[in-house]
C-alpha cells in the first residue's frame, strides 16, 4: 500500500502520545508499505532531523497564522482552530496528486478540516482518545476554569460526531474512549475501532532494581491529569509513605516539567530529573511507579513504560480505566490517598509480591500492547479499508 499520515506535529522526539504511536506505527510498516508523511511543525517543537521517511515534508506553524485562525473561528474547538493552516492543506494536495496514496491516515481530529484535500481517499483518523471526555473531567479538577473546559468538550463532541460520519474509520486506544464518542441519536460504534496503543519491549522485563527505595513517576508532566496527579501524591500519599519509610525516594521525571513540579524538588527524598536521556535507565533505578492520576482519557503510557521495564505499578481508579483486559494482578489500584501509600508500601517492603505482579503486567502486555502485533492490526484495519474503496 501507498499511506499518507498526516500530523498536527513531528513524531520525532516521541514526548507525547500520538507522536510515540505514530512514530511505532511508521518503524513497523515502512519496510512492507511506501510511506509519505506531512506534519506541522508548532512553536517549540524541534524539527525531526533527519526524517526518517523517504517521503516526507513539515510545514511550519507560527505564532501569527494561530493567532489568526483563533480570531477568525470561533465556533471551532480551540485545538481545531489552532492548527488550521492553508499552507499545510496545499502541501496534502500536492503530495496527494504526486504520491496517489492508497489510504490517508489523521492523527487527532484536530486534522480533519483537511478531508476537503483528502476527497476521494479512503480516510482512516486516529482520535487515540475522547479529547472531549478528557476536558469534561478537567473542568471538575479546574473549578475557575470549568465553563471553559465544558464549552472546549462540548465543541470537540460535535466536531469528533461530524467527522466520523465522513470518514471510513476511526481508532482509540481503550474502550473507555470508545464509549465516550456514543450518542443516542448518532452510533458511531460500528466505525470506531479499539486499537491498543503499542508500545516496544525489551526482551525480558529488568530482573531486580538497583535502588529499592526509589518510587517513579514519569512521561509528560506538563499533561494536566498528570500535573494535578502529581500535587495530589505529594500532598496526601507521600507525606504517608515517608512516616512508614523515611528512606523512601520519589523521583518525578519526564519533560515539559511546571514550576509547580519543580518545587518539590526542594522536599526530602523528592528529586526532579527535567528531560532525561534515557527514561528507561531511570525507570530500571526504581522499585516501583505510580499514576496517580484523576482525570484523563486514553491509555496512560506511563504504566505501559514501567511494565515493559519490569516495574511495579500503584495506579488510581481513572488512570486504570484505560486498561482493557486486566485480570486483577497486573495493577495495584488505589481508591484514596490512606489505600495509594498503603499499596506503594507494600511493593516496597515485600520484593516477591512486586515481582509477581510486574511478571503479570509483562505478560498482559505483551498480549495486548507488544507493537508489532498492535502494527498487523492497523495494517489489516488499513487493508480493509483501501478494499472496500476499491
Amino acid at each position: 500500500m501507498r499511506i499518507l499520515f498526516i500530523a498536527s506535529r513531528p513524531p520525532w522526539p516521541s514526548r507525547r502520545g500520538d507522536q510515540a504511536r505514530l512514530a511505532g506505527w511508521i518503524g513497523e510498516l515502512s519496510g512492507r508499505h511506501e510511506i509519505a508523511l506531512i506534519c506541522q511543525r508548532p512553536p517549540g517543537f524541534p524539527p525531526p532531523d533527519p526524517m526518517p521517511v523517504d517521503r516526507g515534508r513539515v510545514v511550519s506553524l507560527g505564532r501569527p497564522r494561530i493567532l489568526r485562525s483563533l480570531l477568525t473561528r470561533p465556533s471551532w474547538p480551540l485545538q481545531v482552530a489552532w492548527h488550521h493552516q492553508p499552507e499545510l492543506e496545499t502541501a496534502v494536495r500536492r503530495t496527494v496528486a504526486d504520491f496517489r496514496p492508497d489510504v490517508a491516515v489523521l492523527m487527532l481530529s484536530r486534522l480533519g478540516w483537511l478531508l476537503p484535500a483528502l476527497d476521494g481517499l479512503p480516510v482512516v483518523v486516529d482520535l487515540v482518545d475522547s479529547l472531549a471526555l478528557n476536558m469534561r473531567q478537567r473542568a471538575a479538577r479546574e473549578p475557575l476554569l470549568s465553563a471553559l473546559w465544558r464549552c472546549e468538550a462540548a465543541r470537540i463532541e460535535r466536531w469528533d460526531r461530524r467527522l466520523l460520519s465522513r470518514v471510513a474509520r476511526a481508532t482509540v486506544v481503550s474502550e473507555r474512549d470508545r464509549a465516550a464518542l456514543v450518542s443516542e441519536d448518532n452510533d458511531p460504534t460500528e466505525r470506531v475501532e479499539v486499537l491498543p496503543f503499542g508500545i516496544r519491549l525489551p526482551r525480558s522485563p529488568s530482573s531486580d532494581s538497583e535502588n529499592r527505595r526509589a518510587v517513579l513517576l514519569s512521561g509528560n508532566l506538563g499533561y494536566f491529569p498528570t500535573r494535578d496527579g502529581a500535587r495530589w501524591l505529594a500532598r496526601e500519599v507521600w507525606p504517608r509513605v515517608k512516616s512508614r519509610a523515611p528512606d523512601a525516594q520519589w523521583w518525578l521525571a519526564g519533560s515539559r516539567v511546571p514550576w509547580s513540579l519543580r518545587r518539590l524538588g526542594r522536599r526530602d527524598g523528592i528529586r526532579v530529573l527535567s528531560d532525561p536521556e534515557d527514561l528507561s535507565a531511570v525507570r530500571r533505578r526504581c522499585a516501583a511507579a505510580v499514576a496517580p492520576m484523576r482525570s484523563g482519557s486514553g491509555t496512560p503510557i506511563k504504566i505501559l513504560e514501567a511494565m515493559a521495564d519490569g516495574l511495579p505499578v500503584v495506579a488510581t481508579p481513572e488512570a486504570a480505566a484505560g486498561l482493557d483486559g486486566l485480570a486483577g494482578d497486573e495493577l495495584s489500584i488505589a481508591r484514596d490517598s490512606r489505600s495509594f501509600a498503603r499499596q506503594l508500601l507494600r511493593l516496597l517492603g515485600d520484593r516477591e509480591s512486586a515481582r509477581l505482579q510486574a511478571a503479570a503486567a509483562w505478560s498482559w502486555l505483551r498480549e495486548r500492547h507488544h507493537l508489532p502485533r498492535v502494527a498487523r492490526c492497523f495494517e489489516s484495519l488499513l487493508e480493509e479499508v483501501v478494499d472496500e474503496g476499491e
